[in-house]
């Protein structure tokens, strides 16, 4: 883990081409003032134990505290949050976390172990989907107990390096018991009531989030800021607009700008923005769902592996940076991740493409001489229709041609976990931690919570816990190296395309916020202020 924070801390160091971030003289904080961000969709369900998209948990970030967090002045350290202190036992099978007292829910109800235990409950039920937090933890958590009013454990199934990590996401926040009992779930604006620095104020479909400060949070000296407004922004257009007209502090998330963007940005808003390039832990991935024709077919999902040109897509779409068909980016996850000239060297990955397209037109052939048709699903965020463009034209070259439809963003991923479709022609996976079994976990093994492909491949889930469970470095990577390998040989339903990269940007008003491992982390603006 300590590798993999440094390696992605180091990355922002690669490209400084307008300006990076440098370092600023400590400042005296200031209270006051409205933090204003976009998010690029509306979330439509709030619910941040039942549903995926950004757009959720970027929506209830400040509403919440989990047991622990990640430092948003150092987003690679995790601290306490609402558990004060933690430890484990001396065999790592056990760890019991020791409650903040005199902490209120935003309606004025004590906060204790109940919710704690309420919240685990329900994301560890057996037939409860949890896309995120559940992904995290239903293979690690055989059971939680509650010792008393203020003392929870947690009884693990083995010692799991990857727990206390997964206890810190942003998506395993703790929901307050009689909310739950109350409204049954978190999915409208009503149930958003938490323990974190900011209370939810109101949800404008179409049009803005709005959070104001909590007065009784429990540490005292934050949040700095009155509150937090999200402009809901869909289409890069919008977007670009809004930071060029300064309607907006911050571009922090996804989806990242084009180098032209942040060009075009430099050049309207100059000295008071910075500008820079941050690897943002996500992946870029097409679904071809295996439950039905052509890609029950292993030699259909094969063509697809080998037809796509990942260099060419990523040229056309990203301008220069992110990593092509990487299964894990090496420069976030160092030597878990296979070296990019073996990558390099594989069918559907390397260069030039003549003898992988001959191969995926020849299998398309022999199932359907005269090529096939079918509709791509997509959702209409950020620059998803030039991208599923591109790669319906890279696969209309070896016979398969593709009708694209588009979705509302809440829609569409109702389709995808429907399994309503037959290709999710682009899609992106932003990795909730910074382990190596972070794309397994989410992507790959039979109950990820984005194998939207539904496909179910033994040799994965075996190896998959197996790199859970072992101890020893050395081996834990290899086993995560034979996971590579197996999924580059092609045949999956999840076919990734690569590593997304770009620009982001602050107005230099907005102090003491740092870019954070995950785009899910640091998003609270606990800590952040804005200068005069």
């Amino acid at each position: 883990m300590r590798r993999t924070q440094r390696a992605l801390l180091g990355a922002l160091l690669l490209v400084a081409l307008l300006g990076g971030l440098p370092a600023r003289a400590a400042e005296q904080p200031r209270y006051g003032g409205i933090v204003t961000w976009f998010d690029y969709a509306d979330p439509a369900r709030l619910d941040v134990h039942t549903e995926s998209p950004l757009g959720v948990q970027q929506a209830t970030a400040g509403v919440y505290s989990g047991l622990l967090q990640y430092d948003p002045e150092n987003p690679s350290q995790i601290i306490a949050d609402l558990a004060e202190r933690w430890e484990a036992s001396a065999d790592g099978t056990v760890y019991t976390f020791h409650l903040r007292r005199g902490v209120q829910w935003h309606d004025g109800q004590p906060f204790s172990a109940a919710d704690v235990q309420a919240t685990f409950d329900r994301i560890l039920a057996p037939d409860f989907r949890s896309p995120r937090c559940g992904s995290l933890l239903k293979p690690l958590v055989e059971r939680v107990e509650t010792v008393d009013d203020f003392t929870v454990r947690f009884h693990l199934k083995f010692p799991a390096a990857t727990f206390i990590p997964s206890v810190a996401s942003a998506w395993c926040r703790i929901a307050a018991k009689h909310i739950l009992e109350r409204d049954g779930n978190l999915q409208d604006p009503k149930s958003q009531i938490g323990t974190g620095p900011f209370r939810f104020k109101r949800y404008e479909r179409g049009s803005l989030i709005e959070w104001e400060r909590n007065p009784n949070y429990y540490d005292k000296r934050y949040p700095y800021v009155d509150g937090v407004v999200q402009y809901i922004l869909k289409g890069a257009a919008r977007q670009l607009a809004a930071a060029k007209a300064g309607k907006i502090m911050l571009w922090d998330t996804w989806p990242p700008m084009t180098r032209s963007q942040a060009e075009e940005l430099k050049n309207a808003r100059g000295d008071k923005i910075e500008i820079y390039v941050w690897p943002i832990n996500t992946v870029w991935a097409v679904h071809l769902n295996t439950t039905r024709p052509p890609f029950d077919n292993p030699d259909l999902r094969l063509a697809v592996h080998l037809a796509l040109n990942r260099q060419e897509l990523f040229d056309k779409v990203f301008e220069g940076v992110g990593v092509p068909c990487a299964i894990l980016d090496p420069k976030l996850y160092g030597d878990w991740a296979l070296p990019m000239e073996e990558v390099k060297a594989m069918p559907g990955c390397r260069q030039p493409k003549t003898q992988d397209l001959e191969e995926a037109k020849r299998l398309v052939a022999k199932h359907y001489p005269n090529g096939l048709d079918i509709e791509v699903a997509v959702r209409s965020v950020g620059n998803y229709i030039d991208r599923v463009q591109l790669v319906v034209a890279q696969l209309r070259d070896i016979g398969i041609r593709g009708t694209i439809k588009t979705y509302e963003s809440a829609a569409g991923y109702s389709v995808y976990g429907k399994g309503d479709f037959t290709v999710i022609g682009t899609q992106d996976t932003a990795m909730f931690l910074s382990d190596p079994s972070a794309p397994f976990a989410i992507l790959f093994t039979s109950q990820a919570g984005r194998n939207w492909a539904r496909h179910s491949d033994p040799l994965i889930d075996k190896l998959a816990d197996e790199g859970l469970r072992e101890q020893n470095r050395d081996k834990r990577r290899e086993i995560y190296h034979r996971l590579q390998r197996h999924l580059l040989a092609g045949g999956n339903g999840t076919v990734i395309v690569g590593w997304v990269e770009g620009w982001f940007f602050r107005d230099k008003r907005l102090r003491n916020y740092h870019p954070a491992n995950t785009v899910y982390d640091n998003n609270t603006f606990m800590k952040v202020w804005i200068s005069k």
